[in-house]
């Protein structure tokens, strides 16, 4: 709050002569007058907030700020519901590009998001700095703001209706409640668990199991816990929850239904939802495109999450060996079912994600075609020898292909189709059977070697998912804009010919 005191402050010099006080500094008569004025402006007194000369802002904002303004608020809604780094500067250097007659730079480190402007040699560069904080991925509000964002970069929108579209959109933006964000994360669950398995109760149980997860991940979130401590006690609770199914199988084995359920898989499926998989592909992604310092930061991240994980399943082993039960945390004993369940699976997982995310139904019917698409090619090379990593690269950039193109076709974006269509390639269930190994095993031993090795192989298929979805989504660019220019060319219903009929 900036107001004028010049006036009281004269007013008071006939109280206070400067004369009469030669043993005071002159920064300490300022100061006394200071205080003085300020004392005769009561602030919480209504009618004197008149008096009060408030700093206008906004009614003498140049265009060029409003747009720098607007870029900001765009950027800044787009990294922190996931967006690339790449992406996101490249939406907003259009933005600039059409509305700022000198050019821009834009800088995003993690949780900086920076904006400067160079004026010339006569006037002050222009500086704009936001912090990002992370937010609810919302792929409907993504889709909203990278139209608008395509509209400014054609020259379709002004610069007030630019501004009047972003705040309608952010005020009317649409998701999906709580209930139905957890019933997607319990139907990520069941679909991972559909991988190794047909058996219907188990499928049940890792749907529960996913279900109470994710209310227990988002009521701690909620609440203001960091997130390594959110993955402790989730990773606890899924590993006790497993434990005490298991002690249930041991006391009850006489019943048909529980000789099918198998602990190691109803664990795995809560785990599922913690693991930073998704999170390590992105942060890849982003030291592809040379955004080092986002993608040291996230990687970072990721290895602070998912020892939560760890710290998390160490507990629950804890209390399990003092309830005198015993069962495998890391589903490496586990052999994936026929080939139609992983597709049902793959098809159920990536679907269930794009919901997750308040996804339109349009967009969360191409997912699931997505992500079956890009686990059938990665089953395919694998199946005609090509190793794990070379053939989830492949895969992964069909995904990043087809979904660019089929962007702009069904007009939602492609993140979202990316995202979900890879979910299932992922090496989220490796990076934490690495850890586990690396953690429960002796330095020099066998099975920590073993685990390095593992760690080592979720990382390298990690760089060829980013790599390749990165891939498909640059040469998929040119292609969706040569599709738009040949649909465009096509001739309308309207302006066909028509034969008139001669009437007898």
């Amino acid at each position: 709050m900036i107001f004028s005191i010049q006036t009281v402050a004269t007013s008071r010099l006939a109280y206070y002569n400067y004369n009469d006080m030669p043993h005071l500094p002159t920064h300490k008569v300022l100061l006394k007058l200071a205080k003085s004025a300020a004392r005769k402006i009561d602030l919480n007194t209504p009618s004197n907030l008149s008096k009060i000369d408030f700093e206008k802002i906004d009614e003498n904002l140049t265009p060029n700020m409003r747009a720098l303004r607007l870029t900001m608020s765009i950027a800044d809604q787009l990294f922190s519901m996931g967006v690339a780094a790449s992406d996101v500067v490249h939406s907003a250097l259009a933005i600039t590009n059409t509305y700022c007659k000198r050019p821009v730079h834009i800088d995003i480190s993690y949780t900086l998001l920076t904006i400067s402007q160079d004026r010339g040699i006569n006037k002050e560069p222009l500086t704009m700095i936001r912090t990002v904080t992370t937010r609810t991925t919302n792929y409907q509000t993504i889709q909203s703001l990278q139209e608008l964002a395509k509209m400014i970069r054609s020259r379709q929108i002004t610069l007030s209706d630019a501004e009047k579209q972003l705040k309608k959109i952010l005020e009317s933006s649409t998701s999906y409640s709580r209930w139905m964000v957890y019933l997607s994360d319990g139907g990520i669950g069941a679909g991972i668990s559909i991988l190794y398995t047909g058996s219907i109760p188990i499928i049940v149980l890792s749907f529960l199991i996913g279900f109470l997860t994710s209310w227990i991940l988002d009521k701690l979130d909620r609440i203001g816990v960091p997130s390594f401590f959110i993955q402790v006690i989730a990773a606890a609770g899924v590993t006790v929850i497993a434990a005490v199914l298991t002690n249930f199988i041991n006391n009850y084995e006489a019943l048909d239904i529980i000789s099918y359920i198998n602990p190691t898989l109803i664990a795995i499926s809560g785990i599922v939802l913690l693991v930073a998989g998704m999170m390590i592909v992105g942060a890849l992604q982003d030291a592809i495109d040379e955004y080092y310092l986002t993608a040291t930061a996230r990687i970072l991240k990721v290895i602070m999450k998912t020892g939560g994980i760890v710290l998390g399943v160490t507990i629950g082993l804890y209390i399990a060996k003092k309830m005198n039960t015993n069962f495998a945390t890391t589903p490496d004993g586990l052999a994936l079912t026929s080939i139609t369940y992983q597709y049902i699976g793959a098809a159920i997982t990536a679907a269930c994600f794009a919901l997750g995310n308040h996804s339109r139904l349009t967009g969360i019917i191409l997912s699931g075609v997505v992500g079956v698409a890009g686990y059938y090619c990665s089953i395919v090379f694998i199946n005609n020898g090509m190793e794990a990593i070379p053939a989830s690269g492949i895969a992964a950039c069909a995904v990043g292909l087809s979904s660019t193109v089929i962007s702009r076709i069904w007009r939602i974006p492609s993140v979202a189709t990316i995202s979900a269509g890879i979910i299932p390639l992922v090496p989220g269930i490796t990076l934490y059977n690495g850890l586990m190994q690396v953690v429960q095993n002796s330095p020099g031993t066998a099975l920590f070697d073993q685990g390095m090795g593992t760690l080592l192989r979720a990382f390298m298929i990690a760089i060829t998912i980013a790599a390749g979805a990165s891939f498909g989504n640059i040469i998929g660019r040119p292609m969706r804009r040569k599709l738009i220019k040949l649909h465009n060319k096509l001739p309308s219903l309207s302006n066909l010919p028509i034969r008139k009929q001669n009437k007898s």
